[in-house]
C-alpha cells in the first residue's frame, strides 16, 4: 500500500520561496559625497532563535580567531504544513502525461492521481542594525504581494508549470535593545507567508491505446 516515492514537492516549494528574496539589496550613503555602497542581503534557512544566538555569540574557528555575523541578513523557515480542504478535488480523478514523443506514439504513458492541496506557512525574518536598512528591505518585498505572488513549479514529470500562490499573512517590526551596552543592537522584522502548494502521489506507468477498431452494423431491422 505505502510504496516508496518522492516527488520533492515540499522541497521545491521551500527552495522556490527562499529564492524570491535572494536579490534584495540595501544602499548606504557615503557622508563624504562618494559613491553609495550597495550591499546584497544574504538569506539562509534558519529559525529566528538560532540566528540571534549566532549573532550575539560570535563563532570560533580557532582559539584565536572569532567571526561575527554581519548585518543586514535574512532567514526563513517553514513553520507549518496543513491540508486545505477548500481546494480539494475528486481524489480518484487522474492527470495523464504525454504518451507521444514528437509525432510518434509510444507504448506507455504516465499518470498520477489528483493532488492533495496543502498550505505551507513560512516565517521570514529580517535582521538589520540600521532602521533605514529595514525600511529599504520592506519596500522591496511588500509591493509584490497584492494580495499574492504566483510562482510556477514543475512538481513532477506529469504536472508541470503548476501555479503556487504565495500570500503575505502578517508582519511585525520590532527592535531588540535588551542587554548591556556591550551587546550589539539588532532590528528584527518578521513576515508570515502562506504558500498554497500541492503534494502529488506516486507516478504510475501504464500502457497506451495506439489503435482502435470499430465495427458498424448497418442491417435494416425492418426488413
Amino acid at each position: 500500500m505505502f510504496d516508496y516515492f518522492y516527488n520533492n514537492n515540499i522541497r521545491k516549494t521551500v527552495v522556490a520561496f527562499g529564492s524570491l528574496f535572494n536579490n534584495i539589496h540595501v544602499e548606504h550613503t557615503d557622508p563624504d559625497g562618494g559613491n553609495n555602497l550597495r550591499i546584497r542581503v544574504p538569506i539562509t534557512y534558519a529559525s529566528q532563535e538560532k540566528f540571534i544566538q549566532r549573532y550575539l555569540n560570535p563563532s570560533s574557528i580557532t582559539d584565536g580567531t572569532r567571526i561575527e555575523n554581519q548585518l543586514p541578513r535574512m532567514s526563513y523557515i517553514m513553520a507549518n504544513i496543513s491540508p486545505d480542504p477548500s481546494r480539494r478535488r475528486n481524489r480518484f480523478s487522474a492527470t495523464a502525461g504525454k504518451a507521444a514523443s514528437g509525432e510518434n506514439c509510444v507504448d506507455s504513458g504516465k499518470f498520477v492521481y489528483n493532488e492533495i492541496p496543502v498550505n505551507l506557512t513560512f516565517n521570514l525574518y529580517i535582521y538589520t542594525r540600521h532602521t533605514d536598512d529595514t525600511m529599504q528591505i520592506v519596500e522591496q518585498i511588500m509591493p509584490y504581494f497584492v494580495p499574492d505572488h504566483i510562482i510556477e513549479l514543475d512538481m513532477n514529470e506529469v504536472n508541470t508549470n503548476v501555479q503556487i500562490p504565495i500570500v503575505m499573512a502578517t508582519n511585525n517590526l520590532s527592535e531588540r535593545f535588551d542587554g548591556d551596552f556591550a551587546n550589539r543592537r539588532i532590528n528584527i522584522s518578521s513576515f508570515s507567508f502562506v504558500a498554497k502548494s500541492y503534494i502529488f502521489g506516486k507516478i504510475v506507468t501504464t500502457t497506451t491505446i495506439n489503435t482502435a477498431g470499430i465495427t458498424l452494423d448497418f442491417k435494416n431491422e425492418y426488413q
